[in-house]
This record gives structure tokens, C-alpha cells and sequence, in this order.
């Protein structure tokens, strides 16, 4: 094991602060979300290093710490409406702990092939340690699902929790920024500080669009398009941030910090980020619509944002050359003919092997779908796809209170249903991102919103009571 240069940082504080500080374990867990390519240590040889990302260590530490004191169920008044998602949630990695046996089962008589189009090599099927890993960060993300729901199903630890991530957001598209800038300059970007995981797929810093000879930006997550599926999440909580009458900072504070984290996707060069706006924008103003707060001070600064880019699309010609690149032409990239081949053999293994798959960590698919049913088959297709039924039917139905919805009530519900939307749309076009924080983190707050909202029918603090700050303004 070898620490990083913020590792001799990081992993003392963190240690530190579970014998003696306990409590900031939790913020600097959700600070740390999307620093994805933030390794605190690097295991093993530089070919096949594996960073431990620092939100993992702070979240790991705070689930050991609560876990003895609470249980795996804590004993709140809420855990009864917690129950359902959780329990699939906990089906789910029951099929995929016995999707495990079937590497062993096999032990080498199927053949995987290498889903790189370049690469011709191929591998029998073995258990080794991949399939123990890939399973750890799975059971680690559902704990992690599950004690931020069980947190958070206090409406100030929930508006506490969206300060955090919407604050780390903030200083990431920054950071975004400054690496751009840095290229813009000809300097060179200081990698050494965030971006120290030497796993290979965390190097999306050094990425490149060749034919353009511009630099993408990934600022301190692995790759543009990871940073983007992050800045996509934090862009809808900050949209509903700013029509919500109880600002989260302040009125201008709010204003800026999405403004700031919607100029971090535009300068991505991800076609996860620019998909992802045309998909925000068509859902927020429908969620407008049902909020009834279709008001020209929230629409009309979206259409001049679309306005503006499309003038800058049509007049500015490297603008032109990236959108053509990243959007128009992606479907024909080599990238992209990497993915569809990745899907298409997995679809392969799924037909040969339909109830368990080929046992989770088998099979690379670059998408959601087949990415279950080749590792886990029908079964944790299934599992997986009744959770997140059940956690948006919960967000639809806590959204819908009546023929005159109380904003209150209704803005938090719709806005993690969005999110929500858009986490499995890019997970479903793209990677599955069960080895990433952000997911697990909008499943916990998506599976206890509809918990603070029915409290307002027992007097209880609901979402009614979220960030009381009947003054704030700017």
C-alpha cells in the first residue's frame, strides 16, 4: 500500500476523528462524494492499482462507528416505512452474494472476452479477488443507502446533508475551472493534489479530444463523464434550490452556486453533461408546472442559458467543433463502438447464462441494464429494478398531496424524483456506478424524503420545517 500526498492528510484526520471526533465523519464523507479520483492510499502494482477513495474511508469509518450502537435496523420510529426499499435493497445483494457460486461452479469452462475493440485477448472464467472487491464496494454502497436514509430522516440532518454536497459541488466545478484554465495558459495542472488514484480509469484528467487537440475536464473525479453524472445530480438540487422559499445559503448564494455548477458541465466536453441538461431542463419545467410555480423569473433565465448556447454552438466555431464531436459524432467514436461491443457481449453471456448471470464482477458492460443481467441475470434485474420502483412510486406519490400542492411539501419530493430520473439515465447510457458514493447518496435521500413529508399528517418536523430561515435573503 503505498499513501498519497493527501493521504498523510486524510487518512490521520480520519482516524483521528473516529476515536475522538466522531461526528464530522458523516459531512466529510459527503464532502468527499465526488472526489472519485481521490485515492487516500494505492493497492498494488502500478499496473493494476486500486485507490481507496477518501469518501469510502470517511463513509466506512462512520458506518463501523454507528453500526454497533444502532444495528443494521436502528431502532428509530421511522424504520417501518424505511423497511420495503431497504429490504429490496438487501434481496438484491442476496442474489448477487449467490450469483458468486457460479464463477466457482464454472471454474473456467466459459471464456470472457475483452470488450476493448483493439484488444483480441480473452480470459476463462475464474472466482478470484475482483469478484471479492467488486462485491465489497456493492455491500458497502447499500449500507452507506441505508444509514443515509436512516440520518437523514431528520429534516435538519437532511438539509445539513444537501448544504454539504452542494458546497463540495461548488468547489469541484471550480477546480473544473481551474483546470481549464490551466490549459488554456499552457500550465501545468497540479494532478499530485486531487487526482492521485493510478488506477487506470481514473486518469481522465490527461484525456483528450485528439482531433481538436482539447483537453476534457474530469477535475477531481476519474473521468469528464463521472464528474459530469455528479455535477448533473448536484445541478438539479441546486435548480429546486433557488425556487424554494427558504433559501438553502442565502438568495445570491444559491444563484451563484448553480450558476457555477452549470458552467462546470458546459465546460466538461462529457456528452453525459450536455444529454443530461437537455434532460433537466424538460423535467424542471414540467416539475414547475406541477408545483405551479411556472413563473418568467425561474423559465426565463433558462431559455436565455439555451439561448446563449445555441448562439455560441452556431457562431463560436471550437464550440461548434466539440459539440459536433462530442454529440453528433459520438455515436460513430471509437468509444462509443466500444460500448455498444461491451453491451453486446454481455447480452451474449446473459442468453447463455439467464438466472444468475456469470456471478457479479464477471462481465464488463458499459450500461445498467445488461451490466445486471450478465453478472447477476433475471434475478438481480429484478431485485435491483423493484428498489428503484418502489423508491420512485414512494417520491411520486409524497409529490402528489392534493388539487392545490403545498410547495413546502411537494419541492423536495419532486426534486429527488428528478434526480432521481437522471441518475438512471445516465447509469442506464452509461457506466453503473455501484463503485461510486453520489448514487448510493441520492438512494438514501430518495428513500427517506417520502418519511419527512408524512410527518407533517402527525405534527412531526417534516419537510415543512426544513431549513427554517424565514429571513434569509440577499
Amino acid at each position: 500500500m503505498e499513501l498519497t500526498p493527501i493521504g498523510w492528510i486524510l487518512l490521520p484526520l480520519a482516524i483521528v476523528s473516529y476515536w475522538l471526533a466522531p461526528h464530522i465523519l458523516y459531512p466529510l464523507a459527503i464532502f468527499f462524494l465526488p472526489f472519485s479520483a481521490t485515492a487516500v492510499a494505492n493497492l498494488g502494482s502500478p499496473d493494476s492499482a486500486s485507490g481507496i477513495q477518501a469518501s469510502m474511508l470517511f463513509g466506512a469509518l462512520w458506518i463501523a462507528r454507528e453500526l454497533p450502537a444502532r444495528g443494521l435496523f436502528p431502532s428509530l420510529h421511522c424504520k417501518h416505512e424505511l423497511r420495503r426499499p431497504l429490504c429490496q435493497l438487501g434481496l438484491f445483494v442476496c442474489i448477487v452474494l449467490l450469483s458468486l457460486l457460479v464463477p466457482i461452479w464454472i471454474n473456467g469452462h466459459v471464456v470472457i472476452e475483452s470488450p476493448e475493440l483493439g484488444d483480441s485477448g480473452s480470459a476463462p472464467l475464474q472466482f478470484t479477488g475482483r469478484h471479492i472487491t467488486q462485491t465489497l464496494y456493492l455491500i458497502y454502497g447499500v449500507l452507506f443507502t441505508s444509514f443515509v436514509a436512516f440520518r437523514n430522516s431528520d429534516s435538519q440532518e437532511f438539509g445539513r446533508s444537501i448544504r454539504i454536497f452542494i458546497a463540495s459541488a461548488v468547489f469541484v466545478s471550480l477546480w473544473g475551472w481551474f483546470q481549464f484554465a490551466c490549459w488554456t495558459l499552457n500550465l501545468e495542472y497540479p494532478a499530485f493534489i486531487f487526482n492521485t488514484s493510478q488506477t487506470e480509469s481514473a486518469l481522465g484528467y490527461t484525456q483528450e479530444i485528439q482531433s481538436l487537440g482539447f483537453k476534457r475536464i474530469s477535475s477531481v473525479a476519474t473521468e469528464p463523464s463521472m464528474f459530469a453524472q455528479c455535477m448533473l445530480i448536484a445541478s438539479v438540487l441546486a435548480l429546486f434550490m433557488v425556487v424554494n422559499p427558504r433559501p438553502l445559503f442565502s438568495r445570491n448564494w444559491d444563484r451563484l452556486a448553480l450558476a457555477i455548477i452549470l458552467g462546470g458541465l458546459l465546460i466538461s466536453t462529457s456528452t453525459t453533461a450536455y444529454v443530461g441538461l437537455a434532460g433537466i431542463a424538460v423535467l424542471y419545467l414540467l416539475s414547475l408546472v406541477h408545483l405551479g410555480i411556472l413563473r418568467a423569473r425561474y423559465v426565463l433565465p433558462l431559455l436565455a442559458l439555451m439561448g446563449v448556447s445555441y448562439v455560441a454552438y452556431t457562431t463560436v466555431s471550437p464550440i461548434t467543433d466539440i459539440v459536433q464531436s462530442m454529440i453528433v459524432e459520438k455515436g460513430e467514436s471509437y468509444s462509443a463502438l466500444e460500448r455498444v461491443n461491451s453491451v453486446l457481449l454481455a447480452r451474449d453471456y446473459f442468453v447463455q447464462y439467464p438466472i444468475l448471470g456469470l456471478g457479479w464482477g464477471s462481465v464488463t458492460s458499459h450500461d445498467l441494464v445488461f451490466k445486471l443481467l450478465s453478472n447477476t441475470g433475471i434475478g438481480g434485474l429484478v431485485a435491483f429494478s423493484l428498489f428503484l420502483t418502489t423508491s420512485l412510486v414512494r417520491l411520486w406519490r409524497s409529490a402528489h398531496t392534493g388539487r392545490r400542492p403545498d410547495l413546502l411539501k411537494t419541492l423536495w419530493p419532486v426534486c429527488l424524483l428528478t434526480t432521481m430520473l437522471i441518475l438512471i439515465l445516465t447509469n442506464v447510457a452509461g457506466d453503473f456506478a455501484f463503485t461510486y458514493g453520489h448514487a448510493w447518496f441520492v438512494f438514501g435521500l430518495a428513500i427517506c424524503v417520502p418519511v419527512l413529508n408524512q410527518r407533517s399528517k402527525t405534527r412531526e418536523v417534516s419537510l415543512q420545517d426544513f431549513n427554517p430561515r424565514p429571513g434569509a435573503g440577499g
